[in-house]
């Protein structure tokens, strides 16, 4: 197997990968935004009642978890392209182009960069809801069995292990994004060193067969003329 086939085997290996992972990333947010009536809890604030020890929540935007949906939804949706691609490829023995080459690095490195803010954004977000519930409880994960928030109408068990998979979902994903842009970065240089050891074939071809021919012309100047 060439180097270009192992490069393609990694890359559908990678892409198989992310999608498990961007699966991961969709379906447990899905799960919570639909448990929390819509809300979101990344960046929510809010204090326990004094009288029922409910706790009266401070919601922040939507925006963040509809965010992180419709990156892994991206997600989702490039690798299965990307993976059926490459599976066809790997299958015809064949490879992308260069230019096909240089819109799969460009889409790497877009996705990769919404992956990350995506990671962030869940993790700082559930960083400070979780900062509000240790108010009472002494764990974040300890009030995930419990319904805390009942005034609002929404389910809060088992927000941990939602929000946690989807966190852990988010910074896996992006660590394979990573390395997908590298490995794009990578046949993008193959393809460059092969195009230019290419050209410098043609010009030492070139070379040679203009000094072949100077000195065919020379050696028909010095032949003698017999009368």
């Amino acid at each position: 197997m060439g180097l270009g086939n192992i490069l393609l085997l990694t890359q559908a290996t990678c892409y198989t990968i992310t999608l498990i992972l961007s699966v991961c990333t969709v379906v447990p947010m899905a799960v919570h935004v639909s448990k929390f009536d819509g809300h979101c809890l990344l960046y929510t604030t809010g204090s326990f009642d004094s009288d029922d020890g409910h706790f009266i929540a401070r919601w922040a935007s939507p925006f963040y978890c509809f965010f992180t949906l419709a990156v892994g939804g991206l997600m989702v949706a490039v690798s299965f392209v990307q993976l059926v691609r490459m599976s066809i490829f790997l299958y015809m023995g064949i490879d992308s182009s260069f230019l096909s080459a240089f819109l799969d690095s460009v889409v790497s490195v877009i996705v990769m960069l919404l992956v990350f803010t995506t990671s962030v954004l869940v993790s700082d977000g559930f960083r400070a809801w979780c900062r509000a519930i240790t108010q009472r409880f002494p764990a974040c994960e300890d009030a995930s069995v419990t319904q805390i928030s009942k005034p609002d109408h929404v389910d809060t068990v088992g927000f941990y292990m939602h929000v946690g998979t989807a966190q852990f979902g988010a910074w896996s994903s992006w660590v394979c994004w990573v390395l997908q842009a590298v490995l794009c970065t990578r046949k993008l240089c193959l393809y460059h060193e092969r195009e230019n050891l290419m050209i410098s074939m043609a010009r030492e071809r070139r070379l040679l067969n203009a000094s072949h021919e100077s000195q065919s012309q020379t050696v028909d100047d010095t032949v003698p003329i017999l009368d």
